[in-house]
């Protein structure tokens, strides 16, 4: 007997006799024909046209509307969609686009440990796709998702098998997949989906996973079980994303004392203690939370960016060594080592593991701004405007492309670039808190520091997250306008805003000097030096004040030591020299002036004239 192929209707009776069956037999195959029948292998581009209609485009936009993300959503019935929940957590709103259009979204169930979330939409209604148990390893499947964020597209590869994680097991295949394609679909040869493609499960080369289409229906259940969970979750976002880093550290700190387990618990410390800049509380915040998710490198990826903070790229480097061994494909690992690398002055190996991040993830943003910093610091400051500039070119929606740019320019000293940059911003954008900073510090760069202060202030008024640099800037304008008691002011707010950053103590001393107030700068240098007596700058401080206060026997000892930590100072030199000699220590000063000639012989002629020949020194 033969069965004519059979496709998703039912067979036709093409069935011929063979000698010897009766018609029995020929009923009984028919009807084991009708048991057994299975849809039939698709081409490729007929998996497309099967499966595309049932991937969204899913755009996550801040609390202004503003994108933040973009990955795939995959339609189930009932107007509801299923995608990844990582990449929803960085978003307020949601839109889904298919092809009639698009359509605002809402979170309707989340199952976090599983990174799959519901997601309904009004309008959207329409069957769901077929389902099927993944087949066997060796198998071709599809995924169909919108990589890379060029819209919803296919790749084609095997799966490799079923593999087991401590959170469930997880479907291993070959197909290609980028940043976007999570929430994506990962189907069978017939079209069937058999799985929720999770990017973050990325491994090494064509080792991806996605999550099993078995676990949707159990969405909504897991999420109902951990409401306590996801409260907890969702009031500590809500501090995060109003920057209360206090109350998030109580909440967080207490959460992850009652279930020290809990990975989302340490996360939210690190993030807290980040906002407070505990540093070394947040290493070890993100060493926990590693600890408990070994899998997760974007927790490794988090610690090696706190070290690197820190001023520690040798034990940066390390992590980063670790997570490219482990997650070989892992973009922002790569942007690690890059970083670490760059920390310790190996500029060519940093700029090869930038570049490879780049390979894996075109939108690894991090690694273009590694390639620029690399630019800038060489001087090469067109390849850095051209790498933002291209940047800008190709998100022209995005505006963190154009601040980058309008450093670059800063950089490269054309004020006026920036500011032309800064004046094409889309017109909602001119009168965000960012755009208002990057103006003042243009307009301080272009000699206007009243415009700058007035732009600080805007930038202040519509809360820009980094209050002390505003008020640094504020400070500094007002210094250049020789308004001192509105300098000093600005410079104190600066300061308190960043109590553990030596940087704002440097230019509120200044101020407090050229206002008047050497007395108290004199403190504050002092202060300094006693934390950092390794400094030389800290001591050539020290010093100059003193001489201002005309304290010069005690200046004397600490414009030695600086020069004592750093020689190449002609400035300290010429001080020294001067305080010498009107202390009639000749001998002193005629010693310390040779010295100067050997390292810089111009400016030993400066100190000769000014300060040796009018006590009638004869030249040596």
């Amino acid at each position: 007997m033969r069965l004519c192929p059979v496709r998703s209707s039912p067979p036709s009776p093409c069935i011929r006799r063979r000698s010897g069956l009766g018609h029995a037999a020929v009923i009984g195959g028919f009807a084991m024909s009708l048991l057994g029948a299975t849809a039939e292998a698709l081409s490729p581009p007929e998996v497309f046209e099967s499966v595309a209609p049932l991937v969204a485009v899913l755009d996550v936009l801040d609390g202004d509307g503003r994108l933040v993300g973009r990955s795939s959503a995959t339609r189930l019935a009932g107007g509801r969609f299923v995608s990844a929940c990582e990449v929803l957590e960085s978003g307020s709103a949601y839109a889904l686009t298919l092809a009639a259009g698009s359509l605002p979204g809402r979170i309707v169930a989340r199952d976090r440990e599983r990174n799959l979330c519901l997601l309904e939409a009004a309008g959207a209604e329409g069957a769901a796709g077929r389902r099927a148990p993944p087949p066997a390893p060796g198998s071709r499947v599809f995924a169909v998702s919108n990589a890379a964020g060029l819209g919803v597209g296919i790749s084609e590869g095997v799966l490799s098998g079923v593999r087991h994680f401590p959170g469930g097991d997880y479907i291993q295949f070959t197909a290609p997949i980028s940043p976007g394609s999570e929430g994506g679909a990962l189907v069978d040869a017939t079209g069937a989906l058999i799985g929720i493609v999770d990017y973050r499960r990325r491994d090494g080369q064509n080792v991806n996973f996605a999550s099993l289409a078995a676990w949707i229906d159990e969405i909504e259940a897991r999420s109902a079980a951990a409401a306590d969970q996801l409260q907890r979750f969702d009031e500590a976002t809500t501090l995060s994303r109003a920057s209360r880093w206090a109350e998030l550290d109580t909440l967080a700190s207490g959460w992850a004392r009652k279930e020290p387990g809990n990975g989302d618990a340490w996360g939210f410390v690190g993030i807290a203690a980040r906002g407070l800049k505990q540093r070394e509380r947040e290493q070890e915040a993100w060493r926990s939370m590693w600890r408990i998710h070994p899998d997760r490198p974007a927790v490794g990826v988090s610690l090696g960016a706190a070290l690197l903070e820190a001023g520690k790229p040798k034990e940066a480097l390390e992590v980063a060594r670790s997570l490219v061994l482990a997650h070989q494909e892992f973009a922002p690992a790569h942007w690690v080592l890059g970083q670490s690398l760059r920390g310790l002055g190996q500029f060519q190996e940093a700029e090869a593991a930038y570049r490879r991040a780049l390979e894996l993830d075109p939108l690894q943003i991090s690694a273009y701004q590694g390639l620029a910093e690399l630019a800038g610091q060489r001087g090469d400051h067109l390849t850095q405007i051209s790498l933002w500039s291209r940047l800008a070119g190709l998100y022209p929606e995005q505006l963190w492309p154009r601040y980058a740019l309008v450093q670059a320019y800063l950089a490269a000293g054309k004020p006026e670039r920036a500011h032309a940059v800064l004046a094409r911003l889309p017109e909602a954008a001119k009168d965000s808190a960012v755009t208002w900073y990057w103006r003042g510090v243009v307009e301080s760069r272009l000699a206007r520091p009243e415009a700058a202060a007035d732009a600080f202030r805007a930038a202040l008024a519509r809360r820009f997250p980094e209050v002390g640099w505003c008020w640094l800037g504020i400070g500094l304008a007002m210094a250049e306008m020789r308004r001192f008691p509105e300098a000093i002011g600005a410079l104190e707010a600066a300061r308190e805003a960043n109590p553990d950053e030596d940087s704002f103590a440097y230019p509120l001393g200044g101020a407090l000097k050229e206002g008047g107030r050497p007395v108290e700068a004199l403190a504050l240098f002092e202060k300094l030096a006693a934390k950092a007596p390794g400094e030389a700058r800290n001591w050539q401080l020290v010093g100059g004040t003193l001489t201002a206060l005309d304290r010069r026997a005690e200046a004397i000892p600490a414009l030695e030591r600086s020069l004592q930590i750093k020689a190449n100072q002609p400035e300290v030199w010429r001080v020294l020299i001067e305080s010498l000699q009107i202390l009639a220590r000749r001998a002193d000063a005629m010693n310390a002036w040779q010295r100067l000639r050997a390292i810089d012989e111009k400016a030993a002629d400066q100190a000769w004239t000014e300060s040796m020949l009018p006590a009638g020194e004869a030249r040596r």
